[in-house]
């Protein structure tokens, strides 16, 4: 038997030891866990994937082409500078298997998205971990250092997950012109439509700007499509053409493709949603604050704790009432936005717990 690629000896599959009911023992009654939305699809999405079920027989577009058509008319981009892929996780896969291999590094803040490292790893190349500043930002300075002749990719992600920090535009421009011109960028926007209230029509300005940035987008966080599995990068011709070729046969999926149309073409149903976000964002880190607990300011779906060493028995306490967070253990907690009820248990669990023990 052959043995297995070296970089990944040291890696996990991704959460392979995790539950979906239960937590440390403790029944699971509302998942905070995964930056999901609670509600269900758009209506006019719903409404669309109804009317696809009865073609599941049939095997999707290969290259999703109406999809890819689709977004590259809502950015002002031509179809070459698109590919699509099973959520942004999925492309980002494809980038990195067409961008790096044995011997390259890539070079991402950390905590951040827990799947990165395995991605990377996938791929053959190295990763290069920088710590976040005290305040959850990136440390471009930093990063900026640790980019050398291996480097292939630096990932960016802003709003940063596990944070909610965005990246200041002016000091990325400057960042980016630093880099040599062997690195690409990938800035994961996974989140970006809750910053910015909606998703506008034309071009991510860093693409007119930097030729060697790749911008990767989702429909499973703000679309609420995350059981559908379906994002997409947006960059350079030469890095997408090459990109397209490690994409999986058939990867998104007729209905994915359908859904994620409809998505685009929903703007006032979009807005109004993540309005309802913001608002429930707002409430969960007042409640928060309430409790004297450190709360980082959001621009996503949920909010972070730097709690360091507490973090994984502040996260077993949560569990204990019934409500699963994620813990990064030694940094903090990150909670998503959720049910309004979820909201309430956390918050009077952990102020028992407080008058009880403290929580820190």
């Amino acid at each position: 038997m052959s043995e297995a690629r070296s970089t990944l000896h040291d890696v996990r599959a991704y959460r392979e030891e995790e539950s979906s009911n239960a937590e440390g023992g403790s029944r699971i009654t509302f998942d905070l866990s995964s930056n999901e939305l609670v509600l269900p699809p758009l209506p006019t999405v719903l409404a669309g994937i109804e009317e696809g079920l009865p073609r599941l027989a049939r095997y999707p577009d290969p290259a999703a082409r109406d999809l890819t058509r689709e977004i590259a008319r809502h950015l002002c981009l031509s179809d070459d500078e698109v590919a699509v892929g099973p959520g942004s996780a999925g492309v980002l896969q494809q980038i990195l298997l067409a961008l790096c291999g044995k011997g390259d590094e890539v070079v991402y803040a950390w905590p951040g998205f827990d799947a990165y490292p395995l991605l990377v790893a996938v791929s053959g190349a190295m990763g290069v971990r920088v710590p976040l500043t005290v305040s959850g930002d990136h440390d471009l300075d930093e990063i900026r250092t640790r980019v050398s002749e291996r480097t292939r990719v630096v990932i960016l992600c802003s709003p940063h997950n596990p944070t909610g920090t965005v990246i200041d535009h002016g000091e990325l421009h400057n960042f980016l012109c630093s880099l040599p011109d062997h690195v690409v960028t990938v800035l994961d926007e996974a989140y970006v439509e809750f910053d910015r209230g909606g998703d506008p029509p034309g071009m991510p300005q860093v693409l007119r700007e930097h030729r060697n940035t790749v911008v990767l987008r989702t429909f499973s966080k703000a679309y609420g499509l995350a059981g559908l599995r379906v994002g997409y990068a947006a960059g350079p011709r030469q890095v997408i053409a090459t990109v397209r070729k490690t994409a999986i046969p058939f990867g998104v999926t007729r209905l994915a493709e359908r859904a994620a149309m409809l998505s685009l073409r929903s703007e006032g149903e979009l807005r109004e949603r993540l309005a309802a976000v913001a608002a429930a964002r707002e409430e969960l880190t007042a409640g928060l604050r309430e409790l004297r607990l450190p709360v980082l300011p959001s621009r996503a779906n949920f909010v972070w704790l730097p709690l360091a060493s507490a973090a994984e028995s502040f996260a077993r306490a949560a569990a204990t009432a019934g409500v699963k967070i994620r813990a990064c253990p030694g940094h903090g907690v990150r909670i998503s936005v959720g049910e309004a009820e979820a909201h309430r248990t956390l918050l009077a669990a952990l102020g028992r717990r407080n008058s009880r023990v403290g929580i820190l």
